[in-house]
């Protein structure tokens, strides 16, 4: 993992974050460098029956992108040019993919592409509504140092805390730190609270066993990837190690695959980074089926459906819960599933449980006040002096409605009155 900081600690900058590899190879190789998990997990079969993802928004928090590709002509697809970092613009513009954008574009391509343009890779829920946050590219120091005082978060805290705002149902985080603060705790808090499933992935390399901010938080799902052969990916720093972490939540395709700056079919890339947006993409789509289930109910549903056969909840050292099934997710209702977020034990304790709920505490709205009833020493059909504006038509057409029985009953009495006299005169005839 290539991590960023906040001023004041340095660490190498997002260049092609959370370490994503390139790996040179020869041509005949290039073929199976393709989107080999689209067919793996019958992607296409799942848009055909209408699960894209519509509807759903999805933050992606990187570095640069460029939102000219061809892959991404047709998408739902925003930028905040706000860079999160003070180094400089987060958009690049025209038809090619500089080094500092290509990072975040082939993330952000394997949730929302359409399948053109280099690499021809496509996303997995490409309907989704996508929010771009960025960093902006870093300078030759890798320094971060963050564009505001963001109330004391990070930079990536701070993307956080944007996304939240911006109503994200889903965020994906392919980069990771080994700087944060207690603001940032805050952050994730809020977005629990929110019901926001966040995603995130684990370094890829021993090497970078610092860089735990924000995949080791409570409550975030945390995700390294395997390959075709379903094995975890291989160290990127160090040969012949394959690369687990013991807190991993699921894990997900991420080894061999196209980027959307493929080069004559010479290049494939590999990483975590990758995994990543293909299990929020997930999360999106199963969002948009259930639409009434809690981000608790789809993180539980995501680790209890992992694989392709029915089974009970279970961890399995560097897997975790399980590869993740993007059909098996889709055929159970999370609304059957506790609301409750299953990933509130990590060794890192942040956030606190107790900070989740004063969060969700203070976003829950204050209750008004209680409405002013009609009682039997009020003047019916009179107005509340402070009740809701609902309770002023009901009390007044209560006051109608007693008027016009009243009504009814005087005329009852004189048609019956005068009944009564007619039949006296008449009788006398």
């Amino acid at each position: 993992m290539t991590p960023f900081s906040r001023a004041g600690g340095v660490v190498a900058a997002c260049a092609m974050a959370m370490a994503l590899t390139v790996v040179p190879t020869v041509a005949a190789q290039a073929d199976e460098g393709t989107n080999w998990w689209y067919d793996g997990f019958k992607v296409a079969e799942v848009q055909a029956d209408g699960w894209t993802g519509a509807g759903v928004k999805v933050a992606v928090i990187d570095k640069q992108i460029n939102p000219d590709l061809d892959v991404f002509q047709g998408a739902h697809l925003t930028v905040d040019d706000r860079a999160l970092c003070k180094s400089g613009e987060v958009r690049v513009s025209g038809s090619d993919v500089s080094d500092e954008a290509s990072h975040g574009s082939d993330v952000t391509a394997l949730l929302i592409g359409n399948g053109k343009g280099k690499g021809n890779v496509r996303g997995i829920a490409p309907d989704a509504d996508v929010t771009f946050y960025g960093t902006g590219p870093a300078d030759t120091l890798g320094l971060c140092d963050p564009a505001g005082d963001f109330d004391g978060r990070s930079a990536l805290g701070e993307g956080i805390h944007r996304a939240v705002a911006g109503g994200a149902r889903v965020i994906s985080i392919s980069q990771g730190s080994s700087s944060m603060t207690s603001a940032d705790d805050e952050a994730v808090a809020a977005a629990l609270a929110a019901g926001v499933v966040i995603v995130v992935a684990t370094p890829n390399s021993a090497n970078e066993a610092d860089q735990t901010w924000p995949w080791s938080f409570n409550g975030v799902v945390a995700v390294n990837a395997f390959d075709t052969s379903g094995r975890i990916q291989e160290d990127q720093q160090i040969p012949g190690k394959r690369i687990g972490w013991k807190e991993t939540t699921v894990v997900a395709p991420g080894v061999d695959f196209p980027s959307v700056d493929w080069r004559s079919g010479s290049w494939i890339i590999s990483g975590a980074s990758l995994a990543t947006p293909l299990t929020a993409g997930i999360v999106a789509v199963a969002a948009q089926k259930y639409p009434k289930a809690t981000g608790n109910q789809l993180i539980q549903s995501l680790i209890h459906n992992t694989g392709t056969e029915e089974h009970e909840l279970s961890r399995e050292g560097a897997l975790g819960y399980g590869r993740v099934s993007l059909r098996h997710v889709l055929n159970v209702d999370p609304t059957t599933y506790p609301d409750e977020n299953p990933l509130m034990d990590k060794s890192s304790g942040r956030p606190t449980a107790a900070q989740v709920a004063n969060a969700q505490a203070a976003a829950s709205p204050v209750p008004s006040a209680s409405p002013t009833h009609w009682s039997p020493s009020a003047t019916p059909g009179a107005l509340a002096s402070s009740g809701g504006g609902l309770v002023v038509p009901l009390l007044v057409g209560g006051g109608v409605i007693l008027l016009l029985i009243v009504i009814a009953v005087v005329v009852i009495i004189v048609v019956v009155t005068n009944r009564k006299k007619n039949k006296s005169v008449g009788g006398a005839v």
